[in-house]
């Protein structure tokens, strides 16, 4: 598997503009033996590439990829369910004013659409109500350390507005996968070790 991905994301990354980079992480979530990880995909000698950085490790944007999470708290506070109806509309908080990554609304709509759809307002409307902070707190739970900066959690925490490696990340998901408990990642084979829930199994579902 090592092989074949390292394969795969160096042939994929030819495609590619030629300072982006790539990264990739598998891992059996039932155990959190990381199965492959390729740390990036180019040779050590592209240095526009910066080859020597494990991407698996280093801060990124997450981009849209907490947004399943942020539901699932909503759920697990009663703000929500998959049958909600939200409202995809112009709106504003404080300063703020979200939109979605197309410029469109869609107006009414099922959450469950609305997170199928990745779309922006819904999930930055919930995680109003739930508090950006408290919802960082729930991270943590999970053993990740999300980076924010200024050291203040704010509403583009949705977005991708804070800093968090591919590890953690995959933590996360793998958490999820796992019914709402934190998975440990290692390379080594060994018992998973309990870990903390940071969502309800009926919301990780």
């Amino acid at each position: 598997m090592q092989r074949r991905l390292e394969a795969l994301s160096s042939k994929k990354l030819d495609t590619l503009e030629p300072k982006a980079t790539m990264a990739v992480l598998v891992a059996d979530h039932s155990t959190g033996k990381v199965l492959a990880s390729v740390g990036s995909a180019a040779s050590m000698e592209d240095l526009n590439r910066k080859a020597f950085i494990d991407m698996t490790r280093a801060i990124r944007s997450p981009g849209s990829a907490l947004k399943p999470l942020i539901y699932a708290m909503a759920f697990d506070l009663g703000l929500a369910h998959p049958e909600t109806l939200i409202n995809d509309a112009p709106v504003r908080f404080g300063n703020y004013s979200p939109s979605n990554f197309d410029g469109q609304f869609r107006g009414v709509l099922k959450v469950r659409e609305a997170l199928q759809m990745s779309l922006n307002i819904p999930v930055i409307t919930l995680l109003e109500r739930i508090g950006p902070e408290r919802f960082m707190q729930r991270l943590q739970q999970s053993d990740v350390n999300p980076q924010l900066h200024g050291g203040k959690a704010e509403l583009a925490v949705a977005l991708g507005g804070v800093g968090l490696s591919l590890h953690d990340l995959v933590t996360l998901y793998a958490g999820l996968a796992q019914g709402g408990k934190a998975v440990e990642l290692s390379v080594f084979q060994r018992a998973p070790k309990p870990h903390a829930r940071f969502t309800s199994r009926a919301a990780a579902w």
